[in-house]
């Protein structure tokens, strides 16, 4: 057992779920045969109860205004100085979980090093991220990668049919509208968002006729998570098709992203889809929601010849 792992893969495909499990195992006083957590042992009950004193969770916290923030801070890391120090409480490993890794900021990235470098017997580090990349080459080497693939669509499609009530074919299409995430194709299966995910389709679909500002007003109450990463997907569909390539997320609408292939070259669309990867900056903290929602629309709308670009 390393004192250290990388779990890594793209998003919603159950990293966070086989981290979890796998510490759950480590901590389990009855582990099955197959190595798995018994769930029924006082340190499972404790897992699951979050509770465990041998467990610990390093994951984004509060801003010094109390709002949520998206970094993992020094503060954190040096919470953990005394756990560190002593042994475990049942005389087994003891686990830090730290999810997800990339939201280390540098200054805890390196007080975490510290550890990594000079683990103490039985403690054991499990980071879960979708960005290694983000992570400093020091954290990463100090680390056992575990690279986790994409889901295969097959066992994707069956999950999905046996945990959403879906049929193959409503599976299979919010798996790819999810970029081949089955949990993410999960949470869209619950009515509302299914249906908000479906408006925000048929309104972008409609561009560029119905323009960005008509656009933006149908879209004002949806979150921007999920109207621009529809975009993005549509953009990359719509590049795919301009080559003569069929889509990846949106399968369904192929005649409609046909019909809008003839008026685009793939080269302006490699240039919009540079710019929606920017807007992703500004998605959680966007001053103005409509106006940045009108501005992400007018980026796609300017792949078009007549909407304010030249050829």
């Amino acid at each position: 057992m390393p004192h250290a792992l990388l779990v890594s893969g793209p998003a919603g495909i159950g990293k966070s779920a086989l981290a979890d499990a796998f510490a759950q195992s480590l901590l389990c006083e009855a582990p099955q045969a197959d190595a798995q957590a018994c769930g029924r042992c006082d340190a499972c009950r404790w897992y699951a109860a979050g509770n465990h004193p041998d467990l610990r969770r390093l994951e984004p916290g509060a801003d010094d205004e109390g709002k949520p923030s998206k970094e993992i801070r020094i503060d954190s890391v040096r919470d953990l100085e005394t756990f560190f120090a002593i042994g475990g409480h049942r005389g087994s490993a003891r686990i830090v979980l730290v999810d997800p890794a990339d939201a280390l900021n540098p200054v805890a990235a390196n007080a975490l090093l510290k550890t990594l470098e000079e683990p103490t017997p039985g403690l054991h580090f499990v980071l879960v991220t979708g960005r290694p990349d983000a992570l400093p080459v020091t954290v990463r080497s100090r680390c056992l990668a575990l690279a986790l693939p994409a889901v295969a669509p097959a066992a994707a499609v069956g999950w999905l049919q046996q945990h959403g009530n879906l049929s193959a074919q409503q599976a299979a299409d919010l798996l790819a509208a999810c970029g081949g995430a089955p949990l993410h194709a999960q949470a869209l299966a619950g009515p509302s968002q299914a249906a908000a995910h479906r408006a925000v389709l048929e309104a972008i679909a409609g561009l560029p006729e119905t323009g960005a500002v008509g656009v933006a007003e149908r879209l004002g109450g949806t979150e921007p998570q999920l109207w621009l990463t529809v975009l993005q997907r549509w953009v990359a569909d719509l590049g795919r098709v301009a080559l003569g390539v069929a889509p990846d997320h949106f399968p369904g609408q192929r005649p409609r992203l046909a019909q809008l292939a003839q008026r685009v070259s793939p080269h302006r669309l490699a240039s919009v889809a540079r710019q929606l990867l920017e807007q992703r900056r500004y998605l959680n903290h966007p001053l103005n929601p409509k106006l940045f929602c009108e501005e992400s629309l007018q980026i796609y709308l300017d792949a078009y010849p007549g909407n304010g670009t030249k050829e």
